[in-house]
């Protein structure tokens, strides 16, 4: 009764508590080493919320959750040192069996986990299960003033739409440019209400433009140029292991040894291993990202790769990210 009766001083109260949490799990959990500990500490501790400061400015945040991210980095490469020298010799799956586990109790994905918060709501947008994505601060996009423009690029329809019809019911300004080679238009999830805002090409999405296959595939970078943008709020991709190559194509194309942002607000992707992908290609590819400013907001498996047994061992072989961009200045998250 005392805590509700003063409201203003509750959720201070409770970032303290929670702050103190934190703090306790970090020092007492097994797993981190030493050095990983006393490294984030002094990043931590010092951006915890006095009961007078209140909620955390967006500035704060970001330094926070930077440190929550660098930590996991710091992590990733002292794991992969002690336990095989370095990542070529990391197998995707190590634990197999109970002598295994104990020895190596992890899987590739536990290498690149959502360590960075989303400064806002993170919330699922499109159906339950294969096709919804979570959008990390979906009432910003919401919010956005009219004269402020939403660009929205969404790589791999297949039939399934509902995630473009929510994000364009819910939004006023938001248009999508939609590109799969595999079908001829969005699935019937997307009403006539909001096609108007709503572009499809059958085209496939690549490294490098390529015209002469039919369906013709394109590069990130040429689609925007054919589209007059020169900026994506949000990317949404699911193209079956192209995505590696077309995310260093984009990379490329928007150097940062001249300067370049990564044109990219907020990325929403499915990450399959296949075609003998290794663990260190992967975790090259995935640092090629951080180093443009990119960071994992939310992971889930899609244990569809499991039930549907799509690598013939049921290895977890997919998983879906969302990485917001925060070396971005035209992000509207921040």
């Amino acid at each position: 009764m005392a805590l509700t009766s003063n409201p203003r001083r509750l959720i201070p109260m409770l970032w303290v508590a929670a702050g103190l949490l934190f703090t306790f799990a970090l020092f007492h959990t097994t797993p981190a080493s030493d050095s990983a500990k006393a490294w984030v500490s002094d990043k931590v501790v010092s951006f915890l919320p006095t009961e007078s400061s209140g909620r955390r400015s967006m500035a704060e945040h970001k330094v926070l959750a930077e440190a929550s991210w660098a930590k996991t980095v710091k992590q990733r490469h002292e794991l992969i040192s002690a336990d095989y020298k370095d990542a070529s010799q990391l197998p995707l799956f190590p634990a197999v069996n109970g002598p295994t586990y104990f020895t190596t109790p992890y899987t590739i994905w536990d290498f690149t986990p959502a360590s960075y918060g989303c400064p806002h709501e993170m919330e699922r947008v499109g159906r339950m299960g294969d096709g919804g994505k979570w959008v990390c601060g979906m009432s910003r996009y919401v919010n956005l003033p009219p004269e402020r423009p939403c660009i929205i690029y969404s790589f791999g329809v297949q039939n399934e739409s509902s995630f473009e019809e929510e994000m364009l019911s819910r939004t006023t300004n938001c248009k999508i440019w939609a590109y799969d080679f595999s079908v001829v238009d969005f699935g019937r999830q997307l009403g006539d209400v909001h096609r108007g805002r709503a572009q499809f090409l059958q085209a496939g999405i690549a490294g490098k433009t390529d015209k002469n296959r039919s369906p013709p595939f394109y590069s990130i970078a040429d689609l925007m140029e054919m589209n007059g943008h020169d900026y994506i709020d949000i990317l949404k991709m699911d193209i079956e292991f192209a995505e590696f190559e077309a995310m260093d194509g984009l990379n490329d194309a928007f150097p940062l040894s001249e300067g370049k942002e990564l044109p990219i607000g907020q990325f929403m992707v499915e990450i399959h291993f296949f075609n003998g992908l290794t663990a260190e290609k992967y975790l090259q590819w995935w640092e090629r990202l951080e180093a443009r400013g990119l960071r994992p907001t939310w992971t889930e498996p899609n244990l569809l790769a499991v039930t549907l047994n799509l690598s013939g061992n049921k290895d977890p072989t997919l998983a879906e990210y969302t990485m917001i961009n925060v070396h971005d200045r035209r992000n509207v998250l921040f």
